[in-house]
Order: C-alpha cells, then sequence, then structure tokens
C-alpha cells in the first residue's frame, strides 16, 4: 500500500531520457517529486542511474536522515541496490523496497520490507 505519510518526506525519483518518458518526468515533478535524469550513454546503458541513486540515497540518509526516526523507501528491483540497502539495515535504518514481485531476491531479502506492486499496476499507470 502506498500512503502519505506524516510528518516532512522527501521524494526523488531518479531515471534517464528518452524520446518516450519525457511526460513521466513532468508528472513526477508536478506531484512534488524531485527529478534528476541523466541522457543515456551510446550503448542505452543507465548505469549512471543506478550510481547517482545509491549515491544520493546513502548521502541523505547519512546526512539528513535518523534511524530512530526515519524509514527509507526505495521504489526499485535491480540487484545492484542490495549493497546499499543492507549497509542502511544494519546501521539501524528502516528500508522498504517498492517493486513488481520479479524484484531481485536479494534486495527482497537485505529489506526490512518488501511490497510487491503488482496488483496496483491499474492505479499506478499514467493516462
Amino acid at each position: 500500500m502506498l500512503q502519505r505519510e506524516e510528518g516532512p518526506t522527501r521524494g526523488v525519483v531518479f531515471g534517464s531520457v528518452t524520446g518516450i518518458n519525457e511526460g513521466l518526468w513532468r508528472h513526477a515533478a508536478a506531484a512534488g517529486f524531485e527529478v534528476v535524469t541523466v541522457e543515456r550513454g551510446f550503448t542505452s546503458r543507465e548505469k549512471r542511474v543506478d550510481t547517482g541513486l545509491v549515491t544520493r540515497l546513502c548521502r541523505d540518509a547519512y546526512r539528513f536522515g535518523d534511524p530512530r526516526r526515519d524509514r527509507i523507501t526505495l521504489v526499485a528491483g535491480d540487484g545492484d541496490y542490495t549493497p546499499a540497502v543492507e549497509q542502511l539495515v544494519a546501521d539501524g535504518f528502516a528500508v522498504t523496497v517498492l517493486y513488481w514481485a520479479h524484484a531481485n531476491r536479494e534486495l527482497r531479502e537485505a529489506a526490512t520490507a518488501f511490497h510487491a506492486l503488482d496488483a496496483l499496476i491499474a492505479d499506478l499507470a499514467l493516462g
């Protein structure tokens, strides 16, 4: 279930720009998210998205966060995020991962909680 939490929250969306997803980033910004996009490389790889997200996640957690009061929600399913999630959980942060049911097993297990979004596809779709 996705719901608004009490108190201040920080929402950041990371992704890459393609010819067909420009509207997505405008929609996210209009909804109050900070949007961080990168251009895809000539091989169409998105590694800068992954490393940028992990860098920002860790910086914000350790600079602004308090494990006694703050929860982190990661909407991603790539196993590349597992080491960061493991470290945050080891340091006392509650980390919830939201993604489709086929999310990486190690990432699901590293998180404090995992919730599959499959049943919410109609609610999450734009258009």
